[in-house]
Formats: C-alpha cells, sequence, structure tokens
C-alpha cells in the first residue's frame, strides 16, 4: 500500500466518482470500477494544513499531484545562482506568464542565498531583486497553493521551510462605469465592479484617513472568495467589527459567489421577510455611510457592496440628498415615505373599501366606482389579484429580455394590453389607475431588496383585506410594525430612529437637515467619535 500511504503523507486522496464528506475522506485503492483514480483531491477541512519541507522535491510532489489534468495550473521550474532548485506555481489566464518571467524567474536566477548568520533573511534578499512590494512568506504549502489559485505566484526554493506569496494578479474585469440599479442625476456616477481591489481603491480614494481599515477574509472551503471588511478604526464601534469578523469567519460553505449570498448568511433574522443589511453599487454612498460609523463587506466578484448595521430610514435615504439643496432633498425624503405607504396598502384599502367598506367613500366617488364595476364580472378581490399577476409578469419579463425588447415589452403590456382589459370589461379603470400608482411607488424606495420585500407584505395585507375588509387591514398593519420594531441589525433597531425615538434622527430621517446642521453622526449606530462637524 504505498501509493496510499503516499497519498495520505501529501494531505490528499485517492477517490471514486461519489467522494464522502471532503473533512473526513478515506483511502480508495485504483482500480477498474473508480474512473477518477488519478485525480489527487484536496484536503478542504479548515484544520488540515501541509507545511512547506526544505525537501525541494517532496514540496514539488505534493503541487505536481494537486495539478493533475489541470491546463491551467502551470509549474514552472529554475535553478537560482546558487545552484537551489526553485519552482514557481501559477494560474495562467489570472496573472501574467510574461511579467512572472521578466519580473521574478529571470532576476531569481541570478540570486545567491546566503546562509551565514549575518546574512538578510531570504525574504528581504528576494525583495531587493524582484522589487515587488507585494512580498510575503507563506510557511503552509497548501495555502500557498491556493493563493496560487486566486491569482498570486507561489515560489518554492530548495532548502528554505518557507514558500513566498508574490502579488501578480491580473484578472481581466470590466471597467468602472455607473452602477446598474442606482441612477443619480447630482454627484458622482461610478459604480463598483466585480474586481475586489478595484471596489477598495474606490473607496481609498475617498476616504484617505490612516485610520481607516480594510481587514481580508476568505469565505468558501472550495471558493476560497475573498471579502474585504472596511472600517475607521477609532470611529466605529468596536462590538460591530468583533461580531461582523466573527460571523464571517464561521461560515462553512463551498461557494460564496456574491454578497447577497454572504448577507443571508450573516443575518440576525434569517427567516424575516425584511433585509437586515443594506448595501449599495456607489462607492460615494459606501464611503459616506463608513464614516457615519457603518462598517462595509466587499465580495470579491460582485459589484454590490453591503452596509452593517441597516436600518429602515438608511434603506430610504440615497446619497444624492446631501448633494442638493436640502429644501429639495427633504421635499424628496417625504415623498419616498408617502410612496412607502402606498405601495403596501393602496390594493389592499381598494379592496377593503369596495368590497366590504363602500359607505367609507364620499357619494360622488362611491357612484363613480359603482357605475364603473357594473359590467365587471369579477369580485374586487379577484380583479386586483389577476392585475397584481399580470404587473408580476410584466416586471419579471422586462427584467429577464435584452434592454432593447423590454422597454418594447413595457409599452406592449402597460398601454395595449391594460386599455384592452378595460374595453373588454374584465378590471375597472380605477382599478387600473390604483395598480399603476402602487407600481410606480415601489420604483420610488431606494432599496431594492426593501422594495422586494415590500411586494410580499402588499400581499399579505391583500389577503387580510379580502377576508375582514378595514379592520383586517388594520390588523395587517400592527403585525406588520411589530415584526419592524422585533428586528436588530448587529445591535441597532431596525426601527431607529423611530422607535426607539432619537429626536434629531428622527428629523433627519424625514426631512435633510441644512448642510451646517448635520455636526453629528446617527447615535443608533454607537459610533466611537460623534461629532461629526465642529
Amino acid at each position: 500500500m504505498p501509493g496510499n500511504l503516499l497519498f495520505d503523507l501529501i494531505g490528499f486522496r485517492q477517490t471514486d466518482s461519489n467522494p464522502p464528506n471532503a473533512a473526513n475522506q478515506s483511502p480508495v485503492s485504483p482500480g477498474e470500477n473508480n474512473p477518477c483514480s488519478d485525480t489527487a483531491v484536496f484536503d478542504i477541512s479548515p484544520e488540515y494544513d501541509k507545511p512547506v519541507s526544505p525537501d525541494y522535491q517532496s514540496n514539488l510532489d505534493y503541487c505536481t499531484t494537486l495539478k493533475g489534468k489541470n491546463a491551467d495550473i502551470l509549474i514552472r521550474k529554475f535553478t537560482l545562482a546558487d545552484g537551489r532548485r526553485s519552482f514557481l506555481l501559477l494560474v495562467d489566464g489570472m496573472c501574467s506568464k510574461q511579467s512572472a518571467e521578466q519580473n521574478l524567474i529571470l532576476p531569481a536566477m541570478q540570486l545567491k542565498l546566503s546562509a551565514s548568520p549575518d546574512s538578510m533573511p531570504p525574504m528581504q534578499q528576494l525583495s531587493e531583486i524582484i522589487l515587488n512590494t507585494e512580498l510575503s512568506e507563506q510557511p503552509s504549502l497548501s495555502k500557498g497553493f491556493i493563493a496560487a489559485l486566486t491569482g498570486d505566484l507561489f515560489l518554492c526554493i530548495e532548502g528554505l521551510n518557507v514558500g513566498f506569496i508574490i502579488g501578480a494578479r491580473s484578472i481581466e474585469s470590466r471597467s468602472v462605469s455607473p452602477g446598474e440599479t442606482a441612477g443619480s442625476v447630482a454627484g458622482p456616477h461610478e459604480g463598483f465592479t466585480e474586481n475586489l481591489r478595484t471596489n477598495t481603491a474606490l473607496i481609498r480614494r475617498r476616504i484617505s484617513d490612516p485610520n481607516m481599515t480594510i481587514e481580508m477574509m476568505q469565505v468558501g472551503l472550495r471558493s476560497h472568495t475573498a471579502v474585504a471588511l472596511c472600517y475607521i478604526c477609532g470611529l466605529t464601534n468596536p462590538r460591530l467589527v468583533d461580531t461582523l469578523r466573527r460571523n464571517i469567519q464561521a461560515i462553512r460553505v463551498d461557494l460564496l459567489s456574491d454578497s447577497g449570498e454572504l448577507a443571508q448568511l450573516i443575518e440576525q433574522y434569517p427567516l424575516s421577510p425584511l433585509p437586515q443589511i443594506d448595501g449599495t453599487e456607489k462607492p460615494d454612498t459606501a464611503a459616506a455611510e463608513i464614516c457615519q460609523g457603518r462598517a462595509a463587506l466587499i465580495v470579491n466578484g460582485s459589484p454590490y457592496v453591503l452596509l452593517a448595521p441597516a436600518t429602515m430610514s438608511s434603506m430610504m435615504q440615497v446619497t444624492e440628498d446631501r448633494y442638493q439643496r436640502w429644501t429639495y432633498s427633504s421635499f424628496l425624503k417625504i415623498l419616498r415615505w408617502v410612496a412607502f405607504f402606498i405601495s403596501i396598502t393602496a390594493p389592499s384599502l381598494y379592496v377593503a373599501v369596495v368590497a366590504y367598506n363602500p359607505g367609507l367613500l364620499p357619494a360622488d366617488l362611491l357612484l363613480l366606482s359603482a357605475a364603473n364595476r357594473i359590467n365587471v364580472p369579477f369580485s374586487a378581490v379577484t380583479e386586483v389579484v389577476i392585475m397584481e399577476f399580470f404587473i408580476e409578469l410584466l416586471r419579471e419579463a422586462s427584467i429577464r429580455l435584452p434592454g432593447s425588447i423590454s422597454s418594447a415589452m413595457s409599452i406592449v403590456g402597460g398601454l395595449i394590453v391594460g386599455d384592452a382589459a378595460i374595453r373588454a370589461g374584465l378590471v375597472s379603470p380605477l382599478l387600473i389607475i390604483i395598480i399603476g400608482l402602487t407600481s410606480l411607488t415601489s420604483f420610488v424606495i431606494p432599496s431594492y431588496e426593501l422594495a422586494s420585500s415590500l411586494r410580499l407584505v402588499k400581499y399579505f395585507l391583500l389577503a387580510l383585506s379580502a377576508v375582514f375588509g378595514i379592520f383586517g387591514l388594520t390588523v395587517g398593519l400592527v403585525l406588520f410594525v411589530s415584526q419592524l420594531c422585533a428586528l436588530y441589525s448587529y445591535g441597532t433597531e431596525f426601527t431607529a430612529p423611530f422607535s426607539p425615538a432619537y429626536k434629531k434622527g428622527f428629523l433627519e430621517s424625514l426631512i435633510e437637515l441644512p448642510i451646517f446642521r448635520r455636526d453629528t453622526r446617527p447615535e443608533y449606530y454607537e459610533p466611537v467619535d460623534l461629532i461629526r462637524m465642529k
């Protein structure tokens, strides 16, 4: 059994086509019924660690066996000037092969590592010839291999019990462009991209504070997705930073593809229909919120940056409010809150009044409503359900279709089909107005996650109104407000500053104060430094 013993020693084992849990794999002998017998399986358990050995051949065998049939993983062997054998591990397409050869391999071939006690450490000798500031020691061979898979270079030299990670990533990504979901008239038009380093640079360019801290972590036992935790030391609440760090480090998933997955994994109330983590695509918004005492989470591969803690008032605000005159910004804030209320109550109120409590309407409006519904064959509830179902189909089709077709689909669906439904007598004209108003107000809400959750709340209120009328709508609103008051986001009440009430925060959430009055940060974020302007 020497083959199995070798695999156990270097940290990966042979497996069949249905591997067991990677953290508890058992050796499998190769044979005719084992189609993957020539594939090395890396031990992905967090406890596993294969140290770098001074034996060059042992390190090379480990990396060569793990490389297997992967054509994009390259191992470049070369010899230093003092005769030490070395190899460089890289992934084609994630770093430049030509740059690695010119800036690393050729200079390293002229290097003579001195072993005398008075000589400089090997890393310092390397840094003088490689001229690369991103150079660090890595005593773990397994972690060095993972670093190469994320786009860095991993260098192993014979006789040393440490390897070296050289930052040389050159992954293609789209250029900085305006955000797709956060349009604005005033202020910067830059948006985050899928490249983590580009995103951190966009924030760092706006916050040059030396206390600005960007901690790097990895999530995903197989993807090893880089996650950056951004905060200002001495401003952001340390308890918030510690809690976020622990929650992220405790995640055990195979793959983390987007910040939306991370938000669901670190929420305190995952079964709640309402989001408890805010987010943005705009660097200026992220920078402003970090300076308010919040923390930002950037996931490599996602253009959407998470912000914590989150409140309902923060999801109803946009950074653009700070760039405009306070009078106009105050008007827009009030307009959003009105739209918030209309988007969840308009269909339910229509059903409750028309079907159960028509006496609440003025006489003229009551006669007009009755005249419009004379030829409608459906009840008010059925009428609303049909139109809401049609609007949801139209919304989903507009998102999935290409941009040039989605605009035409909106026109056809909203105008032609709606007009045909009225002419056919299937729905009343008043309902078309209410459904159109509900759809417009839902688009006014800045946070896409909050707007999506409110659509579900709307159907909940509609069901209660269909059964109990105005009484059901009232009970539904009480339950909805109770759910809001019960939510917390990393120590901050989701309904702050309304409940509990913060005098200045309450006012700032409803209107935009003049710029000279915005002298303090929100108290409910519990920042270390409350004063923002002196």
